[in-house]
C-alpha cells in the first residue's frame, strides 16, 4: 500500500513538473513576443524597395522559399537581404550581387547574433520596407530578429498572433495546411499583392560546378542517383540495405548507380562502391551544389526524406522518396514521382521498393501516363 502511494506520488510529481515546465515556456514565449512586438504599417506592396528574407533553417526550407525571392525580385527592388544559416547559405550563394546581399547566422539559436544581424541590416538600409520571416512558426530567433529589425511590414506563414505580422498571414497558413511549402509561399505572395509566381523549389548551381560534374560523369553515360542519408540517423539507409536496394535499382534500370553524398556520408558511400562494380562515387567536393548537379543530370533519384528529394523536384527529375510517415508538405513535386513509407528504413520491404521503382520507370518512359498517375 505504502509503495503504491509512493509511486503515485512520484507520478503526480512528474506530471506537475512537466506541466510547470510547459507553462514556463509559454509564459516566457509570451513575454518575449510582448517585448519585441510592434505595430507595423499597412501592407502596401507598391512601396517595397528594400526587403529581407529571414531563413536561417535547413536546405529544404531554403529551396522552398524561392517563390518569395522571385516575387520580390519582380518588384525591381533597390536591395534584397537574405539571412541564412550555415546549413543553407550555399543555396543562396549564387544570388549574391546585383542588389542581393547574403548574411549568415552560424547558430540560429544565438539570439545575440540574430539581433546583431538585424541591427547591421538597419545600419545598412536605414529602415527595411518588408521582412518575410520564413521560419514558419514565429520561433524565438524570428521574434528577436523581426522585433529588432522593425521593418515597415512583415509577412510569414504561421498562426502567430503578434501584431507585427500582416493579418492575412494567419489566413493563408491555416487555409493550406497540407500544401507543399513552395505552394504556400506562392499563395502568400499572390494574396499579399506582390506577384503571382510559380510554386516550385529552386537551387541555383554555378556553371563551373555543373560543368565539373558533367565532365566527371561523362564516362558513365546515363545514370541513376541513389542518396543514402538524411539529416538524422533515422532517415539514413544502412550499408547492408543500401547494397540490396542498389542491386534492385541497377537491375531494374540497367544503369550505373551514382551516390551523391555529404562529407559525413562519404565513408559508407565509398564502401558501397567498393563492394558493387556498378555503384560509383563521383570524385567531387562534397558540397550542396555538387550533389544538386549530380541529381540534376540523373535519370531518376531514389532517396530517403531529405533535401535531395527537393533538389530532384527543383530539376523535375523522377523521384522515388522513402519516408517514415506519409508525406504531405514535403512530398516530391517532380511530375514523375512515387513514395514509400516504412516505420523505420531497415523495415522497408524490398518487393514494395522494386514495384514502386518499376512503376516509376514505366511512368518516366511513357509520358502520356504521367498525368493523374504521379503522386501529388
Amino acid at each position: 500500500m505504502v509503495t503504491s502511494l509512493l509511486r503515485a506520488n512520484e507520478t503526480f510529481t512528474d506530471i506537475v513538473e512537466v506541466a510547470a515546465l510547459s507553462l514556463r515556456k509559454r509564459l516566457g514565449r509570451s513575454l518575449v513576443e510582448a517585448w519585441f512586438d510592434y505595430a507595423p504599417d499597412p501592407l502596401e506592396p507598391e512601396t517595397i524597395r528594400k526587403a529581407v528574407v529571414f531563413i536561417p533553417k535547413s536546405i529544404g526550407d531554403g529551396m522552398a522559399v524561392f517563390p518569395v525571392i522571385r516575387a520580390l525580385q519582380s518588384l525591381s527592388l533597390e536591395w534584397l537581404g537574405i539571412v541564412a544559416s550555415a546549413r543553407n547559405a550555399a543555396v543562396f550563394e549564387p544570388l549574391k550581387g546585383d542588389g542581393v546581399e547574403l548574411f549568415v547566422i552560424p547558430r540560429d539559436r544565438d539570439y545575440r547574433q540574430v539581433r546583431q544581424t538585424a541591427r547591421a541590416i538597419r545600419q545598412r538600409c536605414a529602415r527595411v520596407d518588408l521582412c518575410v520571416d520564413a521560419t514558419l512558426a514565429a520561433s524565438s530567433p524570428s521574434i528577436h530578429f523581426v522585433g529588432t529589425l522593425k521593418a515597415r511590414m512583415n509577412l510569414q506563414l504561421s498562426s502567430s498572433t503578434m501584431r507585427a505580422y500582416a493579418p492575412l498571414c494567419h489566413e493563408v497558413a491555416t487555409a493550406l495546411p497540407s500544401t507543399p511549402l513552395p505552394g504556400s509561399w506562392s499563395r502568400l505572395m499572390a494574396r499579399a499583392g506582390i506577384a503571382d509566381v510559380p510554386a516550385r523549389y529552386e537551387l541555383p548551381i554555378a556553371t563551373e560546378v555543373e560543368e565539373e560534374v558533367i565532365a566527371l560523369t561523362a564516362d558513365l553515360g546515363r545514370y541513376v542517383a541513389f542518396n543514402l542519408d538524411g539529416s538524422i540517423p533515422e532517415r539514413s539507409i544502412p550499408l547492408g540495405q543500401a547494397q540490396r536496394l542498389s542491386s534492385i535499382l541497377h537491375r531494374s534500370s540497367q544503369l550505373p548507380v551514382v551516390i551523391p553524398c555529404a562529407p559525413g556520408g562519404e565513408p559508407k558511400a565509398l564502401e558501397l562502391a567498393a563492394s558493387m562494380p556498378y555503384v560509383h562515387v563521383v570524385p567531387t567536393a562534397r558540397t550542396i551544389p555538387h550533389s544538386a548537379a549530380i541529381i540534376k543530370h540523373a535519370e531518376l533519384l531514389v532517396s530517403p526524406d531529405t533535401a535531395a528529394i527537393h533538389m530532384a523536384s527543383a530539376f523535375d527529375r523522377p523521384t522515388l522518396g522513402i519516408y517514415l510517415t506519409e508525406p504531405s508538405v514535403w512530398r516530391p513535386l517532380a511530375i514523375h514521382s512515387r513514395t514509400l513509407t516504412a516505420p523505420s528504413l531497415p523495415l522497408l520491404d524490398d518487393q514494395a521498393f522494386e514495384q514502386a521503382l518499376t512503376e516509376l520507370l514505366v511512368l518516366r518512359a511513357t509520358p502520356e501516363l504521367a498525368e493523374g498517375k504521379a503522386d501529388s
